[in-house]
């Protein structure tokens, strides 16, 4: 605490490289509180960076205690600002699209989501179940064309698909917990 209320003293007396420290001891945390919220490492780290600028900015607001909680609670703020915008701008590209189907907003973020936890499902399958599947319901082809197309015969196309179609079932029921 002391050690900490000095460095911030000494950065604000103008020895701003000093400010390193306190990235480099809190970066982490900062991270997994901003992941924790966001839940994509991308925006994680540009909230990380945004929750390091704003304190750097406003130390001289910061009146003692605990620095980690201080940090805690700017990472927090920012994620949920950052939440807040990703939500505002889904919905107005929801409004325009449900407006052209009739389909309500509740329905289409469900089948939004659907599609979102199906796409993760499939892209983590193995290479010849993911191939199979997707060729199956998504380009809508028969067993037969897919045997030709990806030249197996068309037991193996049977096996692969009925193996990734138990694999999607399995991974649905486990995915998000």
């Amino acid at each position: 605490m002391e050690y900490e209320d000095n460095l911030i003293k000494q950065i604000l007396l103008g020895r701003r490289e000093l400010f390193e420290q306190i990235v480099l001891e809190y970066q982490n945390l900062v991270f997994s509180v901003c992941l924790n919220i966001v839940r994509n490492a991308h925006d994680a780290e540009n909230m990380a960076q945004e929750t390091f600028l704003t304190a750097y900015s406003s130390l001289s607001e910061f009146r003692g205690g605990n620095l980690k909680s201080w940090l805690c609670r700017i990472a927090v703020n920012k994620s949920i600002d950052c939440k807040r915008k990703q939500s505002k701008f889904i919905v107005e590209d929801f409004d325009e699209s449900t407006a052209q189907t009739g389909e309500s907003i509740e329905d289409a973020f469900e089948r939004k989501e659907r599609k979102e936890r199906l796409d993760h499902i499939l892209s983590a399958l193995p290479g010849k179940y993911a191939s199979v599947i997707k060729l199956f319901y998504y380009s809508q082809l028969t067993v037969k064309e897919i045997s030709r197309h990806m030249e197996l015969p068309e037991r193996t196309v049977e096996t692969q698909l009925y193996r990734a179609k138990k694999l999607v079932r399995e991974r649905w029921g486990d995915y998000g917990s």
